[in-house]
């Protein structure tokens, strides 16, 4: 290893000192101390190795080098962090990626290390990434790193590229001079659907990047300063969702059905009973939610759901929310705010409505005090709030004459003036409750007989260039932004920011309790086509006699579903064997989720057992001891479609659209 220290001091009692640290401690000749003293500007200095790279490690090499690092001169880098780079390098070699680094600093009023780059907290799943074993290695919001390594193949990439010189490098980001110095090839042939190259290593167990990845920024100036909003999110503190993802691409739904969000912490899509509360498809009962003013009573609307009704998005992409325990509104990023807040819009007058959890609940909001406090109002009052709307689609929200700005902390304020921090894009409340939707359960699609759920991918909120506090995308390499403005889900495609409807969902049926629609229609903002979808939900239903061979046969037909056909359903079986003995019959891909029924029940009384029983489509009807075919998914696929009456099986067996009346 030769090291080369690059200054700009030309006293010889600087240089002296210099020389005098390198002996003490580098091995062998210590280091080469190289002086650039008549420089223009002192920060074309971070360019001066640039000459190094092209010519000592490329083309005067012949073999005695294999990587070259550039490192700021108040970065630490350990033997160990270089050996994660060599390893991950060789990873991530066929995905066009290349393994980065998170700056970080010791707090001592967080009691921990924080990172010096980010301004919140990342949700992992919205985030362009790529799984390896129990690693996801996902883009940052920012991806700023004030080192690079390169090995030989990448050093001769960087010479030919615009980031290796110091004017054409302002062409690919607007950084300033000495961060474009750094920033290697950060935002050069950067694959789809990726923002920059660089990627971080997050464990999905721990939803932490390990240490090895970790580069100490020793002055530890951000974390230090008070009044800066850099490095006030701590390294324990800084992913969420990692372990929500599958290798399959999926994005698991790991809350709860009945959770609400006003009982989760992690900010996760709504689930889909509070989409049916939205729809006022039944009522639910259980505790009233904390009330973010004692005086404040729970309102019912009767009003149409989802009417007019937004999300606000703020300038720094994060989503806002009323945080019950603070008595504040706030601001978080998309995944860890949860959605409780909406505002109403009418013409140029709107009121800012704060959801609860039984279906209509609502508290209407208002910034009544001069801090930043907002208190509920009484009753469903008047439309309180002036809107002025932008040529972009963003609004401001004016009560009285203050406007409501979301500052770093986190904190909606009032402030006297509407510029950037107060200006909100929009997100339709349906749009968001329908990729709950997508996300959680598998539909059909009809146009090319697929059967889908929502996965993971990365999304932005539309706008052209994300500012730096961005909790999405800070730095985006040229026109990869387009990639992230669209949600895809099979062949359709939407965005967030839209304020025409997306989805239309066929109306559940709340005399049979269900809460999830039959089927779905999405309307792609872009191509003007629409597409429809149906839930594939199955349920196989057993009725077992009381002989003792009726589990033999059970067991025999769950073995035959299990092993021949692939199928992801619920097992349903009514019978008079306890419950907890009929389980074990059942194998263990299906045993958590399966229902049971007491024979002898009334129907009435089955379905109050099995609550949500029709929100399974399609549904099959099975005699204990039948043996199922590998074509079962497809049959129950071209029921689907089809959408009425039965379907035969083979002996012992049929199926149906939607549930029928269960025999006991």
């Amino acid at each position: 290893m030769d090291v080369i220290i690059v200054t700009n001091a030309v006293h010889e009692d600087e240089l002296g000192l210099l020389k005098r640290l390198c002996r003490e401690t580098l091995s062998k000749n210590g280091g080469a101390v190289r002086s650039y003293g008549d420089l223009t500007d002192p920060w074309d200095l971070t360019w001066c190795h640039k000459a190094i790279i092209a010519r000592e490690f490329l083309q005067e090499n012949h073999g005695r080098y294999t990587h070259f690092i550039y490192l700021e001169n108040d970065i630490r880098l350990s033997f160990l962090n270089f050996c994660y780079f060599v390893e991950f390098r060789e990873a991530l070699r066929g995905f066009g990626l290349v393994p980065s680094f998170i700056r970080v600093e010791y707090s001592t009023a967080f009691g921990g290390f924080t990172s010096s780059d980010v301004f919140w907290p990342v949700y992992v799943p919205v985030q362009p990434h790529v799984l390896l074993g129990d690693i996801v290695l996902a883009n940052m919001p920012n991806p700023y790193n004030p080192m690079f390594i390169l090995d030989l193949e990448l050093g001769a990439e960087y010479v030919q590229s615009p980031s290796f010189d110091r004017q054409a490098s302002g062409t690919v980001c607007p950084w300033g001079v000495a961060e474009r110095a750094a920033m290697g090839l950060c935002l050069e042939n950067v694959p789809a659907p990726f923002q920059c190259r660089y990627v971080v290593p997050i464990c999905q167990k721990t939803d932490a990047v390990p240490a090895f990845a970790w580069v100490w920024h020793m002055p530890n100036n951000y974390a230090g300063n008070p009044h800066s909003p850099l490095g006030k999110v701590r390294m324990d503190q800084m992913f969420v969702g990692a372990g929500e993802l599958g290798q399959d691409g999926r994005w698991s739904m790991t809350n709860p059905v009945g959770a609400t969000t006003g009982d989760r912490e992690d900010g996760s899509l709504p689930t889909a009973d509070e989409f049916a509360q939205r729809y006022h498809v039944r009522v639910s009962g259980g505790a009233d939610i904390d009330a973010i003013d004692t005086d404040a009573s729970l309102v019912v609307e009767d009003v149409p759901a989802f009417r007019d009704q937004y999300y606000l998005i703020t300038h720094h992409d994060t989503v806002v929310f009323a945080d019950t325990d603070l008595r504040l509104v706030r601001h978080a990023p998309f995944g860890i705010a949860p959605w409780n807040l909406v505002i109403e819009l009418t013409d140029q007058k709107g009121r800012l409505l704060m959801r609860g959890k039984s279906p209509g609940e609502v508290r209407q909001l208002w910034a009544g005090r001069s801090d930043s406090d907002i208190n509920a109002q009484m009753g469903r009052a008047n439309l309180d709030c002036d809107i002025e709307n932008f040529s972009d689609g963003s609004i401001g929200i004016r009560a009285g004459d203050n406007y409501l700005g979301s500052d770093l902390d986190g904190v909606v304020y009032r402030k006297s003036w509407c510029r950037d921090w107060e200006r909100y894009l929009l997100v339709r409340a349906d749009t968001i409750e329908g990729l709950a939707l997508l996300r959680r359960y598998s539909w059909l699609s009809h146009t090319d007989r697929q059967l889908r759920s929502l996965a993971a991918q990365p999304i932005d909120f539309g706008r052209e260039r994300p500012a730096e506090s961005s909790a999405l995308a800070a730095s985006c390499a040229p026109g990869t932004a387009a990639f992230r403005r669209k949600i895809a889900f099979g062949p359709t495609s939407l965005k967030l920011i839209e304020r025409r409807p997306q989805f239309v969902f066929e109306p559940c049926n709340p005399a049979l309790g269900q809460i999830i629609p039959e089927r779905l229609r999405i309307f792609d903002s872009g191509t003007e086509t629409q597409s429809d979808f149906s839930l594939f939900r199955p349920l196989v239903h057993f009725s077992l006699g009381n002989e003792d061979s009726q589990l033999e046969k059970l067991r025999h037909s769950l073995d035959s579903l299990s092993r021949q056909t692939g199928l992801a359903a619920t097992i349903s079986i009514a019978s008079a064997q306890p419950n907890a003995h009929l389980r074990q019959q059942i194998p263990e891909p299906y045993r958590s989720d399966a229902l049971f029924l007491n024979l002898g029940s009334t129907y009435d009384d089955m379905t109050g057992a099995l609550e949500g029983i029709f929100d399974y489509h399609p549904v099959v009807l099975a005699n204990a001891g039948c043996s199922f075919g590998t074509d079962l998914e497809e049959n129950l696929i071209r029921l689907l479609l089809l959408r009425k009456g039965e379907l035969a099986l083979g002996p012992g067996m049929a199926a149906y659209a939607t549930a029928p009346n269960l025999p006991a």
